[in-house]
Parts: C-alpha cells; sequence; structure tokens
C-alpha cells in the first residue's frame, strides 16, 4: 500500500545551549552555584530559553543550573542526574538535558568510555538521545518522528586531549548508528570542543569531525561565527575565566530522512546578548552562546 503524503505543516525551533554550570571556584563547589548564579533567575533569560521548542543543555553540574533546567515549562525534559559515583570514581554525570514540547517516545543516556584527560578525568561525559514525536499519526499519515542526541566532548588543546576526541567522535557516531532510522532525520548538536571557524581548524580535528558525518550538514558552517568568544567587548563572563581565541565549537549537524520531509531554514546564534539584571548589573547567559535552528516538515 502506498503511504499517504503529510499535508499538515509543522515548525518548530532547536537550540543546544551551554549553559556554563561548572562551578569555578572551592568555594562555589561547596555551595554548588556556578558563575554569576543570578543569571540563572534572569526573566530575560528564561524567556528566551523557552522560545525553543527543542532545548539542549551541556553543563548542568551545579545546583543552580540544575533547578534552572528544572523550572523549564517544556512538558516533557530529561537529564542526567549527575550524582557522584565510587566506581568509576566521578564527582559529576554527563551535565546534559534535553527539554522539549514534543512527547519523548525514547530516550537513552550513555558515557563515554574512559580515561578522559585533564580536569575531565573525574567527569562522566557522555551522549543523550530523544526520539520526538512531531506529529502523531492520523488521517494524513504514519507519525513524524525525530531523533535527536546532545553530547559535550573532552575540552583542551592538548595532545591528550585530542586523543580523547577523535574516540569520542567514534564513539558518537557508533551511538547515532544504533538509533538510526531511514524514515527519520536526525539531529546531533552539542558542545564538541572542537574548532570549526574557518582557518582555524586546530590540527585537523574539523576534518575528522566531517569525516565522520559525511552524511550530515553542518548547519553553522556558512555562517562561520564563533560561539566560544571570551573577549570583554564580546562575552566578558567569558573573559572572566578563560583567555582562548575565539572558535566554533557547539554544532548542529543534521540529516534529513529519506523521504525528506523535515528541512532546516537558518542556524544562526542566540543567547548572545548582554543582559542587564536588576541590582547585579550586566551578564551574559553563559560563556558559550547558543545555536537556534529553525525546522519545517511538511
Amino acid at each position: 500500500m502506498q503511504k499517504r503524503l503529510y499535508f499538515v505543516i509543522v515548525r518548530f525551533v532547536l537550540k543546544t545551549w551551554n549553559c556554563f554550570g561548572a562551578v569555578q571556584s572551592a568555594v562555589s563547589f561547596f555551595r554548588g552555584l556556578a558563575p554569576d548564579t543570578h543569571r540563572f533567575g534572569a526573566p530575560e533569560i528564561a524567556r528566551d530559553v523557552h522560545s525553543a521548542d527543542l532545548l539542549c543543555v551541556q553543563e548542568l553540574f551545579s545546583s543552580d543550573a540544575q533547578a534552572f533546567f528544572d523550572r523549564l515549562l517544556h512538558t516533557h525534559k530529561t537529564r542526567d542526574d549527575n550524582t557522584k559515583r565510587l566506581w568509576p570514581l566521578t564527582f559529576g554525570g554527563s551535565g546534559l538535558g534535553i527539554a522539549s514540547r514534543f512527547p519523548v517516545v525514547r530516550k537513552s543516556l550513555r558515557g563515554f568510555g574512559r580515561p578522559h584527560a585533564g580536569v575531565e578525568r573525574f567527569a562522566r561525559k557522555g551522549m543523550m538521545h530523544v526520539t520526538v514525536r512531531l506529529k502523531e499519526a492520523g488521517l494524513e499519515g504514519d507519525p513524524l518522528d525525530l531523533d535527536v542526541v546532545t553530547t559535550h566532548f573532552q575540552s583542551g588543546i592538548g595532545s591528550d586531549a585530542v586523543r580523547v576526541r577523535e574516540r569520542q567522535l567514534r564513539e558518537l557516531r557508533a551511538y547515532v548508528d544504533e538509533h538510526a532510522a531511514p524514515e527519520r532525520p536526525f539531529v546531533v548538536c552539542g558542545d564538541l570542543n572542537i574548532d570549526g571557524l574557518s582557518g582555524l581548524q586546530r590540527g585537523g580535528e574539523y576534518a575528522a569531525l566531517r569525516n565522520a558525518f559525511p552524511d550530515f550538514d553542518d548547519l553553522g558552517a556558512s555562517e562561520d561565527r564563533a560561539t566560544f568568544h571570551p573577549d570583554p567587548e564580546i562575552n566578558d563572563l567569558a573573559h572572566r575565566f578563560w583567555a582562548e581565541p575565539p572558535q566554533r565549537i557547539d554544532y548542529v549537524l543534521f540529516r534529513p530522512a529519506a523521504r525528506d520531509w523535515l528541512r532546516a531554514h537558518e542556524c544562526v546564534l542566540a543567547l548572545h546578548a548582554p543582559y542587564a539584571v536588576p541590582e547585579r548589573g550586566r551578564t551574559f547567559a553563559s560563556d558559550h552562546f547558543a545555536l537556534r535552528v529553525s525546522f519545517e516538515a511538511n
């Protein structure tokens, strides 16, 4: 029997955002608070976050970042519990979370293989997958489902960090292939800590990323804008903690379904403007900028 074609149009917005929910000092560690913790209570930041129908968040480590995520108005939310474990010894989980206005029909979480490098050797970085139902089955045809994986790779520029990311790329590709189906489009997003700015692709890591995902479009490549920019005039929250060059290290990779029923229309920076918090002064949503992608299905 020939399947019916869809005529109902579904539009939605996906955002990926490293929320800078990692504590940065011993005092903050014991209090469980991220830098500029008041930003998680800023109505303007909450409003901008809520404009996404699908929100993929990284670095949900601190208690204030987790509370912010738990307060989101999205109907369907899942995140790592980020609890400490004795074996393997870890002081936190993956820090991943996905909030959706669409029903989640499948979900899973998997940690990367070990060891990690540097201070992250005591973290359980990993990958989170959900299948969201954009439209239920009806007279127009079968349900419309979308697979989404969000992840956060090893940070750092040393050779040890590069080797860890090489392994994580292989694990991510295997995880995607395990959950993929020809009839479903697929989004892979998150903080890969691989610089994709043109002319700044250190050590060929961006080429390795493209070789691992040749069937996915890098939706931010054409814009070619830094998502991590610790210049005091661009993001002074990032500048307070990092002395690094601008980098494009946050990604939305997209592969359409075999029937090509879902299309991406744009990928732009989001959560990038300064916010004025009453009685606390200026801050930014994070040390990273978010990415915003508009999709349309028909």
